[in-house]
């Protein structure tokens, strides 16, 4: 018997510091520790909305921006196909269109889409439409040159014109992170806005 007590009192005192008995002690350092992760985490809450609140603003600022529909394709190529349906939707016809990507050396993340068109032979009210059409542009497009001209100055029947256009659009690791973290915040902004 006395051999059973010492072997209780030698195992009881062995685990004595996995066995904690709820102390008034031990009660206010739990309490004082929950209190601080619960102040922890009131600030990475007020972190990530105020971080949700800057990406909402880098989406809405982007909005205006042409972005890839998909890593594969060319944002040139996309930017050209999307002229072409604004050509369609105003009814022109143009002698030429070409396009050319260019860097923008000063900012990092954006760079541009200049599409020259150049129309022979076509009326004011093409020409019109044509404007009407690229303002109603989901995506901006920003002119940056254009002529118009008779297509004969003595006796003119018809215009011709050539016209530049810009489009500024979002590297893809711009598109990329503004994608990302649209889709992993539940309570990231949706919309349009790539």
């Amino acid at each position: 018997m006395i051999l059973l007590a010492l072997i209780a009192l030698l195992v009881a005192r062995q685990y004595m510091g996995m066995i904690s008995l709820p102390t008034m002690g031990r009660i206010a350092a739990q309490t004082q520790l929950l209190e601080s992760k619960r102040t922890d985490l009131m600030v990475l809450q007020k972190q990530q909305a105020d971080w949700l609140k800057e990406l909402e603003q880098l989406n809405t600022q982007s909005n205006s921006f042409w972005v890839s529909s998909s890593q594969r394709a060319l944002i040139e190529q996309e930017v050209t196909k999307e002229f072409g349906k604004i050509l369609r939707a105003a009814q022109v016809v143009p002698q030429k269109v070409e396009s050319q990507r260019n860097k923008l050396p000063q900012y990092n993340h954006v760079s541009e889409v200049e599409i020259v068109v150049e129309l022979r032979g076509v009326s004011m009210q093409e020409i019109s439409r044509l404007f009407q059409e690229v303002e109603k542009s989901r995506r901006l497009l920003v002119w940056s040159y254009s002529k118009i001209e008779p297509d004969n100055p003595r006796e003119p029947k018809a215009v011709n014109a050539t016209i530049r256009l810009k489009a500024f659009t979002l590297t893809q690791e711009a598109t990329d992170f503004l994608l990302a973290r649209q889709g992993s915040a539940s309570t990231a902004p949706k919309g349009d806005a790539l």
